[in-house]
This record gives C-alpha cells, sequence and structure tokens, in this order.
C-alpha cells in the first residue's frame, strides 16, 4: 500500500517561523526601532515597564533583517522575567520589533550616483528605480554595480549601509555620461618605454562611463613605463603602467648594515629587481658574499635583521655581511 506523504513537519516548520516573523497587524502595540545589530533588555523595558529589572544590555535576540518583524509573545516575555527572578508582567499582546521604513528620494539616489563618478562630472538620468521601502542609512551606488556601459539606460545596484554594516539591497535604471580628459598616445609607445611629456595628448570625452581607468592627467604619467604597446591615438589606460622600480636586476646600490650600535654602508650589486619595501638579493663585489635586503629607497638597500644577517649562502656568525 502507498504511504501518503505527511504534511506534518512542514507545517511545524511554518508555524514555528510564523510565530517568530509575525506580520505588523498580529502585534498588539507599535515595534521599536532596532539600536543595532542585537535587541537588549533595555529596548524590551522601554516598552514593558514591568520588565525594567532586566539588565540594560542583556541580549535578547537578534535585531530582525530591514523588511522583517521580530515578535515577542506573552509566554516568551513570562519566562524571561522569571529567569531574571522579576514578577509576571501580566502582558496579553504581543512585543515586537522593526526597522522603520521609508522610500527612496530619486534625488537621494542620485547624489549617492554622483558621489561615485565624482571628478568625472557626470549627467544621470533616473529611468526607474526600486519602489521597495527602505531603512535609513547610506545610500551607495558603487561603480561594480553598473551592468554595463552604454548610451542607453543600464541597471545600477546599489544598498542602503544601515545598522553599522548591514546591506539593503536597491537598484535603479539610469542613463550615464560623463565629461572628463582622456589621454592617447603622441605616436607609438613601446612597451618598457618611460614616458615623458610630449610622448601623450589630451582630448576631450563626452560619453557613457568606460569600463576601465583611462589616465587624464599629465602629472599621473609621467615616469611611468608602459608595460605594452600603444598606437598612436591609442587612450592610456591606467592598467597597462607601472611605477619604475626602485631598483633594477644589475644596478649598484648602497647597502646599509647595522653592526651594535653602528651602521655599515659599502656597494653592492642588485641580483634582482623590486620596488620600495620589496626584499631581493643582494652580492657583495668584493667578496661574493649574497645576502637578501629591503629595499629603502632608490639605490639603497638594508641588510634584513639577524644573526645571520639574511645571509643566503653557507657562512654565518659573520655578523658583518659586507
Amino acid at each position: 500500500m502507498r504511504r501518503l506523504f505527511s504534511l506534518s513537519p512542514v507545517l511545524g516548520f511554518l508555524a514555528f517561523w510564523s510565530a517568530a516573523l509575525a506580520l505588523p497587524a498580529a502585534v498588539a502595540t507599535p515595534c521599536f526601532a532596532p539600536a543595532g545589530d542585537w535587541l537588549t533588555g533595555g529596548d524590551l523595558a522601554a516598552m514593558v515597564p514591568a520588565l525594567a529589572g532586566l539588565p540594560a544590555d542583556l541580549k535578547v535576540g537578534y535585531a530582525p533583517a530591514a523588511g522583517l518583524t521580530r515578535v515577542f509573545h506573552p509566554d516568551e516575555l513570562r519566562r524571561l522575567a522569571r529567569t531574571h527572578g522579576l514578577p509576571d508582567p501580566g502582558l496579553t499582546g504581543n512585543v515586537c520589533s522593526a526597522w522603520p521604513l521609508a522610500p527612496l528620494a530619486a534625488e537621494t539616489l542620485r547624489s549617492a550616483m554622483e558621489k561615485a563618478l565624482a571628478g568625472h562630472s557626470p549627467q544621470i538620468e533616473l529611468v526607474a528605480q526600486s519602489k521597495a521601502e527602505a531603512p535609513a542609512g547610506e545610500v551607495v551606488f558603487p561603480l561594480s554595480g553598473l551592468s554595463g556601459y552604454s548610451e542607453n539606460p543600464v541597471l545600477w545596484k546599489g544598498f542602503v549601509l544601515y545598522a553599522g554594516t548591514r546591506h539593503f539591497d536597491t537598484w535603479a535604471t539610469v542613463r550615464v555620461r560623463v565629461r572628463e580628459t582622456h589621454l592617447k598616445a603622441q605616436g607609438a609607445i613601446h612597451a618598457g618605454e618611460r614616458l615623458s611629456p610630449g610622448r601623450w595628448r589630451a582630448e576631450s570625452y563626452t560619453g557613457p562611463p568606460v569600463r576601465e581607468q583611462i589616465l587624464s592627467d599629465g602629472a599621473q604619467l609621467s615616469g611611468l613605463i608602459a608595460r605594452r604597446d600603444f598606437s598612436d591615438g591609442a587612450p592610456l589606460l591606467a592598467i597597462f603602467f607601472e611605477m619604475p622600480k626602485a631598483v633594477e636586476r644589475g644596478d649598484m646600490v648602497t647597502v646599509v648594515a647595522g653592526v651594535g650600535a653602528a651602521h655599515i654602508e659599502a656597494q653592492g650589486e642588485a641580483l634582482g629587481a623590486g620596488g620600495c619595501g620589496e626584499v631581493i638579493l643582494i652580492r657583495n663585489p668584493r667578496s661574493n658574499r649574497t645576502f637578501r635586503a629591503r629595499i629603502a629607497s632608490t639605490g639603497r638597500v638594508e641588510v634584513l635583521p639577524g644573526t645571520s644577517a639574511g645571509l643566503a649562502g653557507s657562512e654565518t656568525g659573520a655578523g658583518n655581511p659586507l
């Protein structure tokens, strides 16, 4: 005989969550607004004077997410009072907590988007927006939330930052244009070339935001090293440039080593390249010994501290690697 599927577990599950997250209509008193991630004894005492004996900082439950309601039923509050040696509060209705919600003004959304595009002279047209009410907080529209870069309307996802670190998602459909300066190659630029004034030209741009950052200030570009070739007129994308190394392989550098309270300086050969703060291998040209040192500035390194002074070879305990 075929066994019938039992609905009892499902109904029990629904009954449990209906009790914990009840609709406001089932609550006898107005809901109080959470003050943070936790609901406390002080919150309940403010709503139910008979619970004034609860410790104000007692955590009685997590604050609900925005849009949901946390309901405390009379039996739960009676147990809480009894646990803390308080008389029966005599409640017949529920006590609830929920975040106040309100519609997001279009101007609030536009201001958040303009903040994300600061420095790009944005022009933003809101075509549509979420109608969901949101909690009070900072409205944020990160550039990563843009679904595309087009003259046509695109979806821009954002959120409301509330209760410190919580996010309440929102969205808008927008048409975005920016006015900015783009730097482009003046003649062909080859990988490995260090740029100097005259190797780029500035052009005005008006249109949708570009996906990759295009350099806009010659002061940002002077002295950078190109990581790829650029044809004449190509936009100079920031991701394809890097700062020159403070030390290049084969450079003769000043090596500083501490010996007790004294400091010794000598010349060494860099066996690697790196920027400030990076550790590379150095060779003493007189003894041919090698050791590790941290790049302090252009052409200057400091021997790593330690009893072996950062020696990479087999000799130890000499104290002075130079």
